[in-house]
């Protein structure tokens, strides 16, 4: 497995743009789910905890941020676990350890607001990659389109050509497939880094 933390030099630039790129995609689908999960859950749990149906509300999301926590983990290349507390031998010690155990809240902390950096680099990493894909295929659709407005280099006074536009847009994705390595590499680095700081 490829871990995000590594040299940009470990892999050939392909690889690594892959791996990042793998990463923030399918950071952002687990991020919202996380979020959405876990803050129904504990907004759940602490609204009925004074008639303690939400206590075990509350032990069922702190485990499941654990389980979002152990499978970010295992995405980052990380040691697969780390200590928990274990509580006594009786089952209510075991479920309050789950509850005053520092990491298990770290683990949550991390599973409600996770969204927020992942949003970030997935926004980036789609955006530059349609901006490679869009402007080199452009000349293959840009003719369906309907020429009820202004395109951006005519806006920007090159001309109102097919040929100006088709290598204008060009230009514009050999721009963007210039910097998408760069881009993907700080996008699935600074996701990674949120979840390094709590996991």
């Amino acid at each position: 497995m490829t871990t995000i933390d590594a040299p940009l030099v470990s892999a050939p630039t392909f690889t690594r743009l892959a791996a990042d790129t793998r990463y923030v995609l399918g950071g952002f689908p687990l991020g919202l789910a996380a979020t959405i999960v876990t803050v129904t859950g504990f907004s759940l749990g602490l609204g009925l905890a004074v008639v303690w149906i939400g206590v075990p509300i509350l032990i069922a999301t702190m485990m499941m941020a654990r389980g979002l926590a152990v499978t970010e983990r295992a995405r980052l290349g990380l040691a697969p676990a780390r200590d928990y507390r274990a509580g006594g031998s009786s089952v209510v010690s075991r479920l309050v350890a789950v509850l005053t155990d520092p990491q298990s809240w770290r683990d949550l902390v991390h599973a409600v607001f996770r969204f927020i950096p992942s949003t970030i680099a997935f926004s980036f990493v789609v955006t530059w990659w349609a901006g490679v894909l869009g402007g080199l295929s452009w000349a293959l659709w840009g003719w369906a389109l309907p020429d009820d407005g202004m395109e951006l280099p005519e806006l920007l006074g090159f001309g109102d050509g097919y040929l100006t536009i088709v290598v204008f847009y060009l230009v514009f994705a050999v721009g963007f497939a210039a910097t998408l390595p760069t881009v993907t590499r700080w996008a699935a680095r600074f996701e990674a880094g949120f979840a390094r700081a709590l996991l």
